[in-house]
Order: structure tokens, then sequence, then C-alpha cells
């Protein structure tokens, strides 16, 4: 077996392992009834992402030449979103949660050991170097429907899965300038992750 498809085992294997440990932790807290646990669940931006990078390895390691998955744009954004979502909780969210044992060790997983694993993946295996700028534009569609969503259910559940979006306790205002910050990260890593792409060496 070559090193590559070792890797992708052993990224699929933990990424898969953290997001259904964090579904039985979550569907465990009793916060509210099951089927709201089970919609919280789906609305965090670092559980559709890391759903994403599971589909993503295992459609790696079925069809090594899936069309949309193997494609360099396909496999640049994901890098992308996977960054953002280890960045934000590291410098922003870490020190709001509170929590021990497995639900730690989830944590790690899906903030801290797959963000680098992913962004190693591309940086030796995934040959970026055909990517046009057109491409930053379409990578922003993503986190912009999940935000249009997330204020769309939360102003019917009274929920939001992130303090910086929460409008229970932020002024309009406020969260709107948030969600300019974080636009400005996502572009901000689009374009280095598309320059780096360019001059990739392989």
């Amino acid at each position: 077996m070559n090193p590559r498809k070792i890797y992708l085992l052993v990224l699929a294997g933990l990424e898969w392992f953290g997001l259904i440990a964090q579904f039985i932790l979550i569907l465990n807290s009793r916060a509210a009834s099951p089927g709201e646990l089970m919609m919280r669940y789906f609305t965090f931006f670092t559980i559709t992402t890391n759903l994403l990078v599971g589909i993503y390895t295992l459609a790696l390691l079925v069809r090594p030449t899936h069309r949309f998955f193997t494609h360099p744009s396909t496999q640049t954004a994901i890098v992308m979103y996977i960054t953002v979502v280890g960045l934000i909780y590291n410098l922003i969210l870490r020190n709001g949660w509170s929590s021990s044992g497995l639900q730690t060790l989830v944590h790690e997983i899906l903030h801290s050991v797959i963000p680098p694993m992913v962004i190693l993946y591309w940086a030796l295996w995934v040959d970026a170097r055909s990517l046009k700028p057109k491409v930053i534009g379409r990578w922003l569609l993503y986190p912009a429907v999940y935000t249009a969503i997330i204020f769309i259910r939360g102003a019917v559940a009274n929920w939001y899965p992130y303090p910086f979006l929460d409008l229970r306790h932020l002024s309009p205002a406020t969260v709107i300038l948030n969600c300019i910050g974080i636009l400005v990260v996502f572009l901000l890593f689009s374009a280095i992750y598309w320059y780096w792409g360019r001059k990739k060496t392989l």
C-alpha cells in the first residue's frame, strides 16, 4: 500500500471517529429534544466542514479518480475551509468552551488534528497549478450559504451555534462586522491557497 493511501486511511479513520463521537455526545447532552440536538449538530460549521472532509477522504479511497473530489479546485476549497475551522476555533473559540474526557479529545481531533493533516495531504499530493483566479468566488459560496441558513434557523429556533453570530446577545451591527471579518479571513486564505497552489512543484 502506498504512503498516500495509508495517510488517507488514517485521516478518514480519525475524521469519522471524531464525527460519530461528537454526534453521540451531543445527543447524550440532553440539552434539548433529540430532534433539536440533531439539527444543532448539523448547524456547526465545524461539523459540516469535517463531514465534507470525511466524504472527500472516503471518495478518494473508494474512487481515486472521482471527477469532483479529485479536481484541484474542489481539493483546494476543502483545505481552505478546514484551515479556517482550525484557525477560528484555536484563536477565538477555544477558551470559550468547557469540556473534559472524550469531548475534549473530539474537539482536538476536529479542530487541531484534522486541519493540519488535510493541509499536509494537499501540500504533498494535490496538483493545484492549474487553478484560475475565478475559483475564489465559487469557494465563497459554501460559507455564504451556511451563514444565511444559520441566521434563518436562528430566527426560527432562537439558537445560534457560535457566540459571534448570536443575535440574541449581540447587536445586528456587531454581527455584521463579525461576518465581514470572517469573510476577510476566507478571502485571505482563498488567496493564499490559490497562490500557493499555482506555485507548487510536485
